[in-house]
């Protein structure tokens, strides 16, 4: 109770000071200092402004002289000019939201914040909605952040999505008129006399365009939202400078809620220029039909401005009718949540270019036309642009959490802006496991129900009470894109998990990336850190995920679980196709050195065979007596001595023959036999599954055996071996099919065949060197 009311009077001498410092610049007409900056390493935009990097004048202003980009210091200083304004807006601010304060803190004061939860939630949102749009925009966003509010809160401000009041038609036509220059009988046959939608920011209407019969959506932007919304965002720009030292003061929460509030400043200010709307879509569609995949574009449409149209608050597109997708059937969101995920992390991780505000109403299926069934993404007026830097540590950050790799998390973190460097990671690394942990493969996440994005985000908060932590700008409108989407998923599939489900997109991602970074988290994921060894389970799983085959979520063990194959595999063909292709490239070295290992174990293990059946040869037993005649004697072999640089010879010595063959297959030790044991089991579970592995006859393409027979079957002559069957067979096929795409021919020749050869030629030459330098 002291604390609450400690926080209450420090709250209100903080809101008191601002009040006084308002009333103080708007009577005086001074100008604003704000007491507090963001951090120097948020101040970078990573707002997408198309419109200026078309040529778009950064310090153009309307005809009231308001800036038409957004700038903190030019906003303020507009409103420093017009003091009468400003203060009704303060006060109409605080009239609305004191009350509302008040109840706030006699219900923390009193112990009954979740009792009042609901009420005060509902009040929250008729204040937001009276405030104007720059707040109903506010609660839009709040309405999906599970990591700033509780469920009960969300599910109050998602009303704010469906209750916007519309203004006329009247209005709305002036404003058409106005901006291009035109009655509006001169540009359109047919334009509705209600309008279809209504948002914060603007409203929508149904027309046709009279010079081309095209069926179009025209968006038209609510009157003085520019004055109003700058208005706004100076007033949140000074409550931020009052409340941002209050929070660091009493938590440990680094977060710059300065340079947070700046960034929704800055989107919504943005999203005011639908001209920058438009060659954000444009810009979009140009991406995605260039860098996704195939699959993934050909479902995706979005619709095409007409820019010749478009102006800064008005903006004409193509007409597509459909349906929300958070309102269809279940199996139909399965179906189509599954192409807006590949359609984000493409946005994400592959373009850093995304959509900032996918909400409910911005994910259609196309109900009508021939792109019926496709996936409509709407509204580009927010999109945020990530520097490829960070999608690599994003990327690398997933690894290292799935493989509870805490060091690598922490420097991810670091790394990020979300740590600071001096980090006590001793204090911290506990604190992740116990908060982490429930979420992994091993960590209880069996019994772990309910895990998602959501709750894992909550989760994380835990942490921000006990260390210092900061979210970088960005990170908001990523969190706010990726709740939104997991939140439609969960409706179609309650067993949705958004990490296993990217699974796939990540696995290409670090196979596709050459970068330092990606070959790390690479080999993390597959060799044990014990014996530095691949995981046979695990080489399994990733090559089914990067031909995009995961097991269901009910057989997972985790929110991230990288080990959990699927039941029914991609075909062996397909397998080998990948590991061949272009896609692979960053696997196949990794997968050299295994094979190579692998051949030499095995080859060490039948050369001892080998020098056993030829001594018995030569040293035939006596019948009857078990004696063995002398063995006869045989030639010396000449071995070529390598140089100290061990690239030319420099040399040669005589050597006996068993010498030769001890030197180039020492027996091998019980580690080297428990190792060829398990990359046998690795080659079986990478090829045919990890369920059918043990039916697999002896396969191994380190066993030379298996790599005799399968060579008949691609039409190559080797004495004395049989026809190859069964799973010999199959992996003979896969080969052989390969072997006519001119492209992976080359790959399993040069990439694999030649450089395994000369790797187990360059490892049999520096025995034999050893061995020569050591014999008399």
């Amino acid at each position: 109770r002291r604390r609450a009311s400690f926080l209450e009077q420090q709250t209100l001498e903080a809101g008191t000071r601002l009040l006084e410092e308002a009333m103080n610049a708007s009577q005086q007409g001074s100008p604003t200092k704000f007491t507090y900056e963001s951090d120097k390493k948020n101040r970078q935009s990573y707002v997408s402004q198309q419109a200026v990097e078309a040529g778009d004048d950064p310090n153009a202003v309307d005809d009231e002289g308001l800036p038409l980009v957004y700038s903190v210091e030019r906003i303020a200083t507009f409103w420093d000019s017009k003091p009468e304004q400003l203060a009704e807006r303060w006060s109409r601010f605080l009239r609305i939201s004191t009350p509302f304060v008040t109840r706030f803190f006699f219900s923390l004061v009193n112990n009954r914040l979740w009792e009042d939860e609901a009420d005060l939630a509902k009040t929250a949102v008729d204040n937001l909605t009276e405030l104007g749009p720059t707040f109903i925009k506010l609660g839009q966003v709040l309405s999906i952040r599970p990591d700033v509010l509780p469920a009960v809160t969300m599910r109050e401000l998602s009303r704010l999505q469906d209750s916007i009041d519309t203004f006329s038609t009247e209005e709305a036509r002036s404003i058409v008129e106005f901006e291009l220059k035109r009655p509006i009988a001169e540009v359109f046959s047919s334009f509705g006399e209600k309008p279809i939608a209504a948002a914060s920011l603007a409203q929508v209407y149904r027309a046709i365009v009279r010079e081309t019969g095209q069926e179009v959506a025209v968006k038209v932007q609510r009157p003085g939202s520019l004055s109003t919304v700058s208005k706004d965002l100076y007033v949140l720009r000074r409550l931020a400078d009052v409340t941002q030292p209050l929070i660091r003061r009493f938590t440990n929460d680094e977060t710059d809620y300065i340079a947070l509030t700046e960034t929704f400043a800055e989107g919504l200010y943005t999203e005011l220029d639908f001209r920058n709307e438009a060659l954000n879509a444009l810009k979009m569609q140009k991406l995605m039909k260039e860098r996704a995949a195939p699959e993934v574009a050909d479902r995706l449409v979005i619709p095409s401005p007409l820019l010749e149209l478009t102006t800064r608050r008005v903006m004409v597109s193509e007409w597509v009718n459909g349906v929300r997708l958070s309102t269809l059937p279940q199996a139909e969101i399965r179906d189509l949540i599954a192409i807006g995920q590949e359609v984000f992390l493409t946005q994400l991780l592959e373009l850093g270019f995304f959509h900032g505000d996918p909400h409910p109403g911005n994910l259609l299926k196309i109900t009508e036309g021939p792109d019926t069934g496709k996936l409509c993404l709407l509204d580009f007026g927010l999109v945020a642009q990530v520097p490829e830097f960070d999608r690599d540590i994003i990327v690398a950050s997933v690894v290292h959490l799935g493989t509870q790799n805490w060091d690598g998390l922490i420097d991810d973190f670091v790394s990020l802006g979300f740590l600071a460097k001096d980090t006590d990671r001793g204090s911290l690394i506990p604190i992740l496991q116990r908060v982490l942990g429930p979420y992994l493969r091993g960590g209880g996440a069996q019994s772990f129900k309910g895990a998602n994005f959501q709750a894992l985000t909550q989760d994380l908060l835990k942490v921000n009470l006990e260390v210092r932590f900061s979210i970088p700008p960005y990170v908001s409108l990523l969190a706010r894109s990726v709740a939104t989407l997991e939140g439609v998923a969960l409706q179609g599939d309650p067993g949705y998990q958004l990490v296993s489900q990217a699974y796939p997109f990540v696995v290409r991602k670090l196979l596709k990336n050459e970068n330092r970074q990606s070959f790390s988290a690479l080999r993390e994921l597959l060799y044990d850190p014990v014996t530095r060894r691949l995981r046979p389970q695990r080489l399994s799983t990733m090559l089914q995920a990067s031909l995009g085959v995961i097991a269901d979520s009910g057989k997972q063990a985790g929110f991230i679980d990288f080990d959990t194959a699927p039941e029914d595999g991609a075909p062996l063909s397909e397998v080998v196709s990948f590991l061949l292709s272009a896609k692979a490239a960053n696997l196949r070295p990794l997968l050299n050195a295994e094979l190579c290992y692998g051949l030499d174990l095995g080859l060490r293990r039948a050369g001892r065979r080998l020098r056993t059946s030829v001594r018995e040869f030569l040293q035939p037993r006596i019948p009857f007596f078990g004696i063995r005649l002398p063995a006869p004697p045989l030639l010396p072999l000449i071995v070529p001595l390598e140089s100290s640089g061990g690239s030319a010879s420099s040399g040669v010595k005589l050597m006996q023959v068993e010498a030769v063959l001890d030197a180039i297959f020492p027996p091998l030790t019980p580690s080297d036999d428990v190792d060829l044991d398990t990359l046998s089991e690795a080659a079986r579970g990478a090829f045919f599954g990890d369920d059918h592995a043990g039916d697999a006859p002896e396969f191994s393409p380190f066993s030379v055996q298996t790599l005799l027979s399968i060579l008949p079957a691609l039409g190559l002559q080797m004495g004395g071996a049989g026809a190859a069957g069964g799973a010999a067979a199959d992996v003979a096929k896969a080969l052989r099919e390969s072997l006519t795409v001119p492209n992976l021919r080359s790959a399993l020749v040069d990439e694999v065949l030649l450089a395994v050869a000369q790797e187990l030629l360059r490892t049999w030459r520096a025995r034999l060197a050893v061995a020569a330098a050591a014999a008399p």
